[in-house]
């Protein structure tokens, strides 16, 4: 269809008239859109507050190891609720987390973080 043929079937005005309609329809709509700010509901309880929670680990210098190394990837609590292990198995983890997933350990704070592990968490 050639355009002279178009405009043989549809004249300027109704064109321009669609236009002005869709356009207008599509800004109406938009306004009617927006909605009212909540009413405050007198009933309601307090507002909601998350609850302070407490580190697993100890504060001071014999926690300082995990805290330096392996919380940079594991939460408190995760670290906090790991299965008691003899200190070859912790060491084992340890070496684990270092070779196969590249956590940034050296090789000096290693017997710190597994004394660390032992103490608290171990089976000795």
């Amino acid at each position: 269809m050639k355009l002279r043929d178009f405009q043989s079937l549809v004249s300027r005005t109704e064109i321009w008239g669609a236009v002005l309609a869709l356009t207008g329809v599509g800004v109406l709509a938009a306004t009617a859109i927006v909605p009212e700010a909540p009413k405050a509901n007198p009933h309601a309880a307090d507002p909601w507050v998350l609850p302070v929670g407490e580190p697993a680990l100890p504060e001071g210098e014999p926690a300082a190891p995990i805290r330096r190394h392996c919380a940079l990837c594991h939460s408190y609590d995760y670290i906090a609720t790991q299965p008691r292990l003899s200190r070859t198995g912790w060491a084992a983890s340890v070496e684990k987390m270092r070779a196969k997933y590249g956590a940034p350990i050296s090789t000096n704070d290693v017997p710190a973080l597994v004394n660390y592990l032992v103490k608290n968490h171990g089976k000795e």
